[in-house]
């Protein structure tokens, strides 16, 4: 299996007694048809029975995650799998995925502090959105988008590369408005680069959240192609 996973840490307010609500969207780059579809949700908000969520496909089909139950419970904090987005099955992955959270009722407002999703396109075990080109200057260029406006206050940024020798990387996290070296030609005929990178990145507190986060990779050498299997920004703004 090949998981496509994404996470939005948007931290808004949700528009009290509104039947519009607030909307956020996690775009996906990968082709491939769902094979299943889960839902991460981190509601807060003194009454869970006042809310509905929903999430939308890039056709526009949608499913009701939760919808208006818990009653006086505070909160949302769940996990939503197989029963709640059985009808995502078959589904294109690629585009933008929303998440809409609705409050039916007055005087209590909530904020939804971060959502994410979690999807296998179906594509072998070692299948990836993306593969290192071999060779002097070639370069691999992966994006997420962030939808959230503000300036960035904390950031953290995990990658996970196979490659037969990580020596040969150089790997930059490039923002809407800075970029950062991540990897450059270290740990020669190492395997492997799984490492999530947070103090390398302060120079990118303060910068603009909102837009286009690249993810480049080159590959120095010849004979040795590695892949991306999976990388991701945690931001908080």
């Amino acid at each position: 299996m090949s998981f496509v996973a994404k996470t939005s840490s948007i931290n808004k307010a949700i528009p009290d007694n509104s039947d519009s609500g607030l909307v956020d969207s996690i775009k996906v780059f990968k082709g491939g048809k769902a094979t299943s579809v889960e839902v991460s949700v981190n509601v807060k908000h003194p009454y869970s029975g006042d809310l509905e969520i929903h999430l939308t496909a890039p056709s526009g089909k949608t499913a009701v995650l939760h919808g208006r139950t818990g009653s006086s419970k505070p909160n949302i904090v769940k996990v939503f799998g197989e029963q709640s987005t059985a009808k995502f099955i078959g589904e294109s992955v690629k585009g933008d995925w929303s998440l809409t959270v609705k409050d039916f009722a007055p005087r209590d407002e909530g904020i939804l502090q971060s959502w994410s999703l979690q999807i296998d396109n179906g594509a072998a075990k070692d299948a990836s959105e993306i593969f290192t080109p071999d060779g002097k200057g070639k370069k691999l260029v992966s994006k997420q988008v962030c939808n959230v406006t503000g300036k960035v206050k904390e950031i953290s940024a995990s990658v996970d590369i196979k490659h037969p020798n990580i020596g040969n990387l150089e790997v930059t996290l490039v923002g809407p408005g800075k970029s950062v070296k991540l990897h450059s030609r270290s740990r020669v005929k190492k395997k492997n680069l799984k490492k999530t990178y947070k103090k390398e990145l302060a120079s990118l507190i303060g910068t603009k959240a909102n837009g286009i986060w690249t993810l480049e990779v080159t590959d120095n050498s010849t004979k040795d192609a590695g892949q991306v299997k999976s990388w991701n920004i945690d931001l908080v703004v």
